[in-house]
């Protein structure tokens, strides 16, 4: 299946009409689909699932690993499966530290949780 030009995909032709015909021309139905198109986007980054930090642990000397969930799981899914957020933390750190002396065998490694 051929795959449409950038410049001629649905999406595209929307979001530039409604930049050019409503924030910058006088069609309010243009400036509601704006407020939609963009809006949406807004809305997902505040009110949606975000990135959950688990840690930032120091390895080594100016070595840190930083631990970041990217897509966390629903309350649903952990109580399915049965991980608690502590068990899950620790399992993390435990796989952190475990890369970080497979690279460094001789390196003492402290973890310190926040």
């Amino acid at each position: 299946m051929a795959v449409l030009p950038y410049a001629l995909r649905p999406s595209v032709i929307i979001r530039r009409k409604a930049i050019r015909q409503g924030l910058l021309g006088p069609s309010l139905f243009w400036k509601v689909i704006a407020s939609w198109v963009f809006g949406k986007t807004t809305i997902k980054k505040f009110f949606g699932k975000n990135d959950e930090p688990l840690g930032t642990w120091k390895v080594g000397s100016n070595n840190f690993v930083n631990v970041i969930n990217a897509k966390p799981a629903t309350k649903k899914q952990r109580k399915a499966s049965g991980i608690t957020s502590k068990a899950a933390k620790a399992a993390i750190v435990a796989a952190a530290v475990a890369d970080a002396k497979a690279k460094n065998p001789g390196a003492k490694i402290v973890v310190k949780s926040k």
